[in-house]
């Protein structure tokens, strides 16, 4: 994302995957519903049902997953393509690189009042690649809470996100002039990134509806 071109360029760093820790389920009592007599049978625990699988897209049909225009609230224009940026938070190292990267940008309004909006998809090879390189980045931002890139003061706050796909997180991302909101949501071989911000405004809402949005269209192409 690159909320833009001149309010918070190294916003175009929020493309960078962030893992929402998913929490390990407890384990169940194996021995529910047996009795302490002898000659009763163990009642096993029911399985958990599987995970969801996804399939690996290929460009095309990746391009085609991602929101456009339609699926956004009203007022926002598409942006022109952009080269985007590789910038970490604090330039930790993800363990994998994804195979396909896609994004587009949008904008809201002009000047002060002006808001931008991002959405993107980043495909691994595997659901086990795109899972180590969310977890890097939320192992990263357990530490990295602000760091200064080409002479701007970034400041990284941990933000709620709306639980989607197979785990989910957000970041506030801080100048002193101007503020993004950044969710990420780890889906299968995918993670997947929604962000704006604005010099006066920056919509939590639009922007965890649009994740929402982005992970249904995902997950949609990719069902097996």
């Amino acid at each position: 994302m690159h909320p833009s071109r001149t309010l918070l360029p190294a916003l175009a760093a929020s493309t960078l995957l962030l893992t929402g820790c998913g929490s390990g389920g407890g384990s169940g009592d194996s021995t529910a519903g047996s009795d302490s007599g002898s000659g009763t049978k163990t009642t096993p625990a029911p399985a958990k049902p599987a995970a969801p699988a996804y399939r690996v897209l290929g460009k095309p049909a990746l391009t085609k997953a991602l929101i456009s225009i339609s699926d956004l609230p009203p007022g926002y224009s598409q942006d022109p393509p952009s080269p985007g940026t590789n910038k970490t938070f604090c330039n930790y190292k993800p363990p994998f690189n994804e195979k396909i990267k896609i994004s587009r940008d949008f904008t809201k309004g002009s000047g002060l009042s002006g808001e931008v909006l991002s959405v993107g998809i980043r495909q691994y090879a595997n659901a086990k690649e795109a899972k180590a390189a969310y977890t890097a980045l939320a192992d990263a931002l357990e530490t990295c809470t602000g760091e200064t890139d080409k002479g701007t003061k970034y400041t990284y706050a941990a933000m709620s996100a709306a639980k989607v796909g197979d785990a989910s997180l957000g970041v506030k991302i801080s100048t002193d002039e101007a503020t993004g909101l950044q969710n990420f949501a780890l889906v299968g071989p995918a993670l997947i990134n929604t962000g704006g911000g604005g010099l006066m405004n920056a919509s939590a809402d639009d922007i965890t509806n649009v994740l929402k949005a982005q992970v249904r269209a995902y997950k949609s192409a990719a069902a097996k």
